[in-house]
């Protein structure tokens, strides 16, 4: 917990509006993958995969089925509808950057930075025009998963689940 809240306090300071939250996953959780690269990336590449997803406030409780692997980490938010927007993919090799457009006005750039057997080291910057919201460094276990959030969008905030394979 106590991670957690660190990471919170990091990414609560870059630059999002309230609320500010964010939430890693350590292991990766059973069908993450299944709305999109699934399989391994090619040798040498890493598989890349970014979901958008929107929180909100509803009068019942609903989780897209694409995320109910990982409905278990967004027990600490305040929201209780949760809709996968959009899924995108990438093979990107060492050093390689791919863009990712993203709800309100986004862009997500990912740039492989190193990766082991373990993990991989990737950085993670968002943009709205030229203002720079998020630039910061995250370590993905090999098939994990890390949860960035925090942007509003429509009377809730955008969840950015990034998955790592090769």
């Amino acid at each position: 917990m106590k991670k957690l809240m660190g990471l919170i306090a990091l990414l609560a300071t870059v630059g999002f509006s309230a609320p500010k939250q964010a939430v890693a996953q350590s292991r990766p959780a059973p069908g993450v993958h299944s709305a999109g690269a699934k399989a391994k990336a090619p040798v040498g590449k890493v598989g890349v995969q970014v979901m958008v997803v929107q929180a909100k406030d509803a009068p019942t409780r609903r989780v897209d089925p694409k995320l109910k692997a990982m409905e278990v980490h967004f027990g600490h938010l305040r929201y209780n509808d949760y809709t996968v927007l959009g899924v995108n993919a990438a093979q990107l090799g060492d050093g390689a950057k791919a863009s990712f457009d993203v709800e309100g006005g986004r862009r997500l750039d990912i740039t492989v930075l190193e990766r082991s057997d373990k993990n991989v080291r990737m950085r993670v910057q968002m943009f709205k025009a030229d203002k720079k919201l998020v630039d910061t460094i995250i370590l993905i276990e090999r098939g994990g998963t890390f949860i960035l959030a925090g942007p509003q969008y429509q009377g809730g905030i955008l969840l950015l689940p990034i998955t790592a394979n090769y």
